[in-house]
């Protein structure tokens, strides 16, 4: 997580404005003092943009394996075969909720289903009838009230099929791509790729140079200006939590942290947000840089709001306003600075 405290300010906001959560309003924020180093002419450097053959080559092949052909085997199923099956899955005889279905394909070892029902299928065929005596884990946050508890379940197999990989013709190009020749596959895939390291260079090329800005300034702040950061953050690992089914001890956890921890975390992060934006706003006023209506009307229509005003209203005004200036001083430091 200590990495994020680096991004910190650019990912709070941007979650902000595409979710609409956690509004902030402008009354939160005062000017914080900050006597900025050189933030002109910042040396970086160029992150590379080659695309090779084999990077072509690779992407390709990346999308021939999500394309293969299944064909039914007369065979018992092995790992890495797809079944086609109907089960029902009982507790104490009786049917559970959410437990049963019909004409599933499930693909032997992709751990889809609790341990031990993909592994029970191995060597079945098509027409087999099988019971599946099993134990869900505990915890179990699908469905907690079946955590540790002992089940069967009852499969028929209705058909076993295996995977034969896709290869790259015409054929394939025309079903599964815009492209109508194989070699317009493979020169629009290196376009692709090449916008792609662009666009990551050029990200990398405002990231070193922020942050060198940022380490090269002199930022004065309380715990008062770090505290509207702090809550945006905390709300927004409650709400992923609340979506994963867990409360934010156990997604801590999954971060090897207890919860004082993970919030003392949140803190460093929020601190390292505060400065940035600072930063942003010393850098804007200093150089005179707007927030126009034709910005916050150009936002509002990227992210999907019918109008700013309800852009403002799900966000904050304030929020709103650091996410333009921030994209505008970043632009402004990358096309100032000067490749080593």
């Amino acid at each position: 997580m200590k990495k994020i405290r680096c991004i910190c300010l650019c990912a709070v906001l941007a979650a902000a404005v595409v979710s609409g959560c956690s509004k902030q309003e402008s009354a939160d924020k005062k000017t914080i003092p900050v006597e900025l180093g050189e933030y002109k002419g910042v040396t970086y450097t160029p992150a590379s943009t080659e695309v090779t053959d084999e990077d072509v080559d690779a992407q390709i092949q990346a999308m021939l394996d999500r394309y293969p052909t299944m064909n039914s085997v007369d065979r018992a199923a092995q790992q890495g075969d797809t079944v086609n099956i109907d089960y029902v899955g009982k507790l104490d005889g009786v049917a559970f909720d959410g437990g049963s279905a019909t004409g599933t394909d499930l693909e032997l070892g992709s751990g889809m289903f609790i341990d031990g029902f993909e592994d029970g299928l191995v060597g079945a065929s098509k027409g087999d009838k099988l019971n599946l005596d099993l134990t869900f884990p505990d915890p179990y946050t699908n469905n907690p009230d079946l955590a540790g508890k002992a089940v069967v379940f009852e499969v028929t197999v209705n058909d076993v099929k295996e995977s034969i990989p896709a290869e790259l013709n015409e054929e394939f190009v025309t079903s599964y791509t815009d492209y109508t020749t194989v070699d317009e596959f493979k020169e629009g895939t290196r376009k692709q790729l090449e916008d792609y390291a662009k666009s990551q260079a050029d990200g990398q090329k405002q990231y070193d140079v922020f942050m060198k800005v940022v380490e090269n300034s002199v930022i004065t702040f309380t715990d008062e200006d770090v505290q509207p950061y702090y809550d945006q953050l905390h709300t927004a690992y409650e709400q992923q939590a609340q979506l994963a089914g867990i409360d934010l001890e156990t997604m801590a956890s999954y971060y090897g942290m207890d919860l004082a921890s993970f919030e003392e975390e949140l803190k460093l992060q929020a601190e390292e947000a505060t400065k940035q934006d600072a930063v942003v706003r010393a850098i804007a006023a200093k150089e005179n840089i707007p927030v126009t209506d034709e910005d916050r009307e150009a936002l509002a229509t990227q992210y999907g709001y019918e109008t700013v005003e309800a852009m403002d209203t799900a966000v904050g005004t304030d929020m709103v306003e650091s996410y333009i200036l921030t994209q505008k001083v970043l632009d402004l430091l990358a096309e100032n600075a000067v490749a080593e």
